[in-house]
């Protein structure tokens, strides 16, 4: 399942440049990015999905929260540096995450860890955010026993599922 991901991850990257060509994002030298397009213009950077060598893995989280992950999240964080991508699915519109460079990928680690730590506390279902939502406290995740990619409310849990498996929903995501 995890090379379904990346491939998905991989075609949405394409549809997106596909649409909108190069996409900008703010120029900070001292955060830079592999997936960087220099120079810099106007304050703003051209980005184009970089992959990774070596995969980062989330074996470190699985070892500090003592439970099992599910192998999907390496697969859509682990594989590219690139900026966000804001997208469509099925009219909810929404901000997919991805890491801009190693210490990015470090602090969304630390950010899962948080969200399910809060989830614990909250005795919900385990999950990890994939996306935030434009509406305030909603976020899109993927729940970690089932592997479904549902909508969230922040603090709430699961308020309905998106798709099936994260490979579908990547692949019926729309850039915008």
């Amino acid at each position: 399942m995890q090379d379904q991901v990346v491939m998905a991850l991989d075609e949405l990257f394409a549809r997106q440049r596909r649409l909108g060509g190069i996409p900008l994002v703010e120029y900070d030298a001292a955060f830079s990015s592999p997936a960087e397009l220099l120079p810099p213009q106007a304050g703003k950077v051209g980005w184009q999905a970089w992959l990774r060598p070596e995969p980062g893995s989330f074996d470190n989280l699985a070892n500090a929260l003592d439970m099992p992950i599910h192998g999907d999240i390496s697969a859509v964080f682990g594989h590219y540096y690139a900026g966000n991508i804001p997208a469509c699915f099925k009219g909810l519109f929404l901000t997919l995450l991805q890491p801009w460079n190693e210490q990015d990928f470090e602090r969304l680690q630390q950010n899962q860890i948080a969200h399910q730590l809060m989830m614990k506390k909250l005795k919900l279902p385990a999950s990890w955010f994939l996306a935030t939502g434009k509406e305030e406290q909603k976020l899109v995740t993927l729940n970690n026993a089932s592997g479904e990619v549902q909508l969230e409310r922040l603090g709430k849990g699961c308020i309905g599922v998106l798709a099936p498996n994260l490979s579908h929903f990547l692949r019926r995501l729309e850039p915008c």
